[in-house]
């Protein structure tokens, strides 16, 4: 029979031993939990959204990529010429396309399925000629799309013919992270471009377009840049529209060309309806 001292003494050491182990289990637990609590906070840190970089940042990120604001400023003219496959025709067109800053342009499509197409601006009337629809003047909406689609580098040039832009984003363009920036021009038509986040250059765009259904978007993708006269040109560029897809490869670009005055006025077809108002 064991007295009350030996019986408290070994009470006591009993709990002690108790008490280390369950400090060291809760010890260890701490520990184990430490990596946990670590990696869940990086978790969290990578759900939140980064803030997207202001457009005009973008824009001007653009513009020294594909050449400079001084070499762009140089440049009053583009004249390309580009092999043009359509999804909805047998064979290939040639495409002979002028550009101006000031803004009269002028583009001649050629095919042996279609004939002649012919789009084309002085600064003021903007116009088409084609083989089924015959001469047309292009006005509100459509012509608002044209006068951007032969815009000669509006990204570049952006201060002056956009009022505003915004950047609205991130979105996948070819399976990459691209921001996407709305501008709107100084009678209020909205182009929105997609710049690639890791190399910065353009590489889509989207016009609004009015159809015999309403409004509907084309949309132009634009890859293989290569340098020509000290700027950046994107050698293919494919356009999507009405469920029809058109490609366009350029073999010849050309900048502060000399252009015929005869070149970019209105065709004798275009100023007669221009006159009679059909």
């Amino acid at each position: 029979m064991t007295n009350d001292k030996e019986d408290i003494m070994i009470e006591n050491t009993c709990s002690g031993t108790k008490a280390g182990e369950i400090g060291r289990k809760r010890g260890w637990a701490g520990l184990a939990a430490f990596p946990l609590l670590i990696l869940g906070a990086a978790i969290a840190a990578a759900g939140q959204t980064a803030p997207l970089p202001k457009a005009e940042s973008i824009l001007d990120d653009f513009v020294e990529k594909s050449g400079g604001r001084a070499v762009f400023d140089n440049i009053s003219n583009r004249r390309t010429t580009s092999t043009m496959k359509l999804s909805v025709l047998p064979g290939p067109a040639e495409v002979t396309t002028i550009l101006t800053k000031t803004g009269p342009y002028r583009v001649v499509v050629e095919s042996q399925a279609i004939g002649k197409v012919e789009y084309g601006s002085d600064g003021r009337t903007v116009w088409e000629i084609n083989p089924i629809a015959g001469p047309q003047i292009k006005e509100g909406l459509e012509k608002k799309r044209f006068q951007c689609l032969y815009g000669l580098d509006l990204p570049m040039r952006w201060r002056e013919v956009f009022k505003k832009v915004e950047c609205r984003g991130l979105e996948t363009v070819a399976e990459k992270p691209a921001f996407k920036v709305q501008a709107f021009s100084l009678d209020d038509y909205p182009v929105t471009y997609y710049f690639d986040q890791a190399s910065g250059l353009l590489v889509k765009i989207e016009y609004p377009m009015e159809t015999t259904t309403g409004q509907s978007l084309q949309e132009i993708t634009l890859s293989d840049y290569r340098t020509v006269d000290g700027t950046l040109f994107p050698y293919l560029q494919v356009r999507r529209e009405l469920g029809r897809e058109m490609t366009l490869t350029f073999k010849s670009v050309e900048h502060n060309v000399e252009i015929p005055e005869d070149r970019l006025a209105l065709p004798e077809a275009i100023r007669k309806i221009s006159k009679t108002g059909k």
